[in-house]
């Protein structure tokens, strides 16, 4: 059997749709250009230089569009943007594709008690009402630099932030536990700033305060949101800013090598939808397939090219084709983002198909230790099968004549198992999670 999985981007999620996608993403090898929508909250940080308006010059150079607006009070805090009416009215406004959130600069390398209530519960709020209002949107963390010599405001009271670095690693640390408690990703300018910090230290990234960005910094922020939004290369984004050229590109460099080359680091497509499929192989009824795809709202299956239906149950069972080679196709998507996978299998000249293939319910689902499933008085003497999703017999047990069979899983790790039950040529399948 062969398993192949790729991902692309969709806007109109209709099969007819899916089926041209899918054919000119396999022959096309260009990037397309691409329009985004989005939304920036913060303050002066993200204000200076006109953040936003920069970045979206950086994508038309690459040929991509970015319609951007922006509120950005000086000083502002998560809280702060919680109850300002302009905010609020644009988050409503809805169809963003990304909405960026930036801390007040200082407050994210705080004790971790304090911001576990002063930072935490307000960025869990307002991702939450970008979500109700933009059911789509991506939320996009802004990590922003430790200040150039430390806070010193505070460094008395807390000395991990008495230098840049001590700082700069609280800032990462805090962008980085808001991203996965929202299911966001981030944008590391100040993972780029400490790079080209300590290996450009001719670029000069600070303004005379020492805490904003000079225009060369603010460059590197717009590069690293290009970089984090389009998913794109920023060695394509060749917009002409007022710093040298030849220190934009090395920071085009820079951004290349620590965002573009390493997106999940900053859980860029950790989100995105993943099509998962697996196989259930027996020799009296040649295959029942189960998906466990996550992150997906509609999914989509054809077998052998033909055309694609949607898959309405967690488990489908083929034993009405002819014997020879096949393949099945999962698509699996969400908000026009989508992931395929498939299968190719054979059957056998002698195989046979089951007659009779029926869903199968075990509890509790999630589990922890063991499942249970209950028998109907059709079912006799029945033979019980547990496979992992890569088709490997884990273990077997029969009910004996029971109306409840209760499966002992404590041997088994932490995975989904697809549970099949056989009584003669009858056969139900279905699957649990197992976590401990």
């Amino acid at each position: 059997m062969d398993q192949a999985s790729y991902h692309f981007e969709l806007k109109t999620p209709t099969l007819k749709a899916i089926f041209f996608a899918l054919t000119a993403f396999l022959c096309s090898v260009a990037e397309a250009q691409v329009s985004k929508r989005a939304l920036f909250l913060g303050n002066s940080y993200t204000n200076y230089n006109n953040l936003p308006q920069l970045t979206a010059s950086i994508a038309e150079s690459a040929g991509d569009t970015l319609i951007t607006s922006a509120n950005t009070p000086g000083g502002y805090t998560f809280e702060g943007h919680l109850t300002n009416a302009t905010s609020l009215s644009l988050i409503q406004e809805g169809n963003w594709d990304f909405v960026v959130l930036q801390q007040q600069s200082q407050m994210p390398a705080f004790p971790l008690e304090q911001v576990e209530v002063e930072t935490f519960p307000f960025a869990t709020q307002l991702n939450e009402s970008i979500l109700t209002h933009n059911p789509c949107a991506e939320t996009v963390f802004y990590m922003t630099w430790g200040r150039q010599n430390g806070d010193q405001q505070n460094c008395a009271n807390w000395p991990p932030v008495c230098t840049y670095a001590g700082m700069d690693d609280l800032l990462r640390e805090r962008y980085m536990m808001m991203a996965e408690m929202n299911e966001g990703i981030v944008s590391p300018v100040g993972a780029v700033w400490r790079y080209l910090r300590e290996n450009h230290p001719t670029i000069q990234l600070f303004a005379s305060d020492g805490s904003h960005p000079s225009t060369a910094g603010s460059y590197v922020a717009a590069v690293c949101f290009y970089t984090s939004l389009f998913r794109k290369s920023p060695l394509n984004a060749l917009f002409d800013y007022t710093i040298d050229n030849a220190q934009e590109t090395i920071i085009r460099q820079a951004v290349y090598d620590l965002v573009y080359m390493n997106q999940s680091e900053w859980y860029i497509g950790a989100w995105d939808p993943i099509a998962q499929l697996s196989l259930v192989e027996q020799n009296d009824s040649p295959y029942a397939f189960v998906q466990t795809s996550s992150q997906a709202d509609d999914i989509y299956y054809a077998i052998d090219n033909t055309q694609l239906q949607p898959w309405t149950a967690d488990s489908l069972f083929v034993g009405t084709l002819q014997p020879g080679s096949h393949s099945i196709e999962l698509i699996a998507g969400r908000c026009g983002m989508w992931d395929t996978t498939s299968i190719a299998f054979n059957i056998a000249v002698n195989s046979v198909a089951s007659t009779n293939v029926e869903i199968l319910s075990a509890y509790p689902n999630p589990a922890r230790d063991q499942v249970t499933i209950e028998l109907s008085e059709e079912w006799k003497n029945v033979a019980i099968d547990v496979f992992d999703l890569r088709g490997a017999l884990m273990m077997s047990t029969r009910s004996n004549g029971a109306r409840k069979v209760i499966v002992d899983c404590t041997t088994l790790s932490e995975d989904t198992y697809t549970l099949v039950m056989t009584e003669g040529n009858r056969k139900a399948v279905g699957n649990f999670v197992l976590v401990k």
